[in-house]
């Protein structure tokens, strides 16, 4: 994931990173995972590319559900020896490297990969990085070949305050919690206080978002806002704010050009 590797020298910021439910349960933690499995689809005898891997899990996921080769980058250290121990016993069919996914050059080949897959890092990209990432990964698959990404809502990310207040109306309970949105339409930096560290995030619209695929050359050929459903609340009951608001934005899309096959 591209954030700020600084981060993770943290030690409150790693510990409490590593105990949230999706880094210990994997995709058992995550409520979006059933979608996002969806839009991946089979990944049998493809080549896969993981921009922004944390700990692994979709590696792991892809080897175990015969993918080809899964090339996982994260720009964080720590979570790449962490990935590497927590995938230690599979096929050796993953390669990591640590990068940041907002370098000019990610250095893979046109043609690559029949899948890019990315969860939760995006919105830590500037515009600028995210569209120049877009157009390599436009370059890196194969004709047909697909991004699936997930993102910080923008409705989520919009805020230029704290981010994670809930206002109650005066007199009011439960359903009518308001999420505070404001500065929808200002794109750019935000920061906050997340886990013990100060992390930096960048909002961006929806609008924005499907403009730089398209701008990209991808053709949008899925999306879905995540919002809690009663079997994700019965498993995680202090998910009960995700009702008041969609968390995450979650999008397909697919390479039309046809870009000449990595030989070999």
């Amino acid at each position: 994931m591209s954030k700020d590797t600084a981060i993770y020298d943290n030690p409150t910021f790693l510990a409490n990173y590593l105990d949230l439910p999706r880094q210990q349960q994997g995709h058992d933690g995550a409520p979006e995972w059933p979608i996002l499995m969806a839009m991946v689809g089979t990944v049998r005898e493809e080549r896969v590319l993981d921009l922004g891997c944390g700990l692994g899990w979709f590696a792991h996921w892809a080897v175990e559900n015969s993918a080809q080769h899964v090339d996982v980058l994260d720009v964080s250290n720590k979570m790449i020896e962490k990935a590497k121990g927590m995938t230690a016993s599979l096929p050796k069919r993953i390669d990591f490297r640590v990068q940041d996914i907002s370098s000019r050059d990610l250095g893979v080949s046109p043609g690559s990969y029949n899948l890019v897959y990315s969860s939760l890092a995006f919105h830590h990209l500037s515009t600028a990085a995210f569209k120049r990432l877009l157009a390599q990964v436009n370059s890196a698959l194969v004709h047909g070949g697909r991004l699936v990404f997930s993102v910080e809502h923008p409705i989520y990310t919009a805020p230029g305050y704290d981010q994670f207040v809930k206002v109650d109306l005066p007199g009011r309970h439960g359903a009518d919690l308001i999420w505070p949105l404001n500065r929808y339409g200002y794109e750019g930096l935000r920061e906050t206080n997340w886990l013990g560290g100060e992390v930096k995030k960048y909002h961006r619209t929806m609008t924005t978002y499907f403009e730089s695929l398209l701008e990209a050359g991808f053709l949008v050929s899925g999306f879905r806002e995540y919002m809690a459903t009663g079997e994700d609340l019965e498993k995680n009951p202090q998910w009960q704010g995700a009702l008041q608001r969609p968390m995450f934005l979650l999008l397909q899309a697919e390479n039309t050009a046809r870009t000449q096959p990595q030989e070999g």
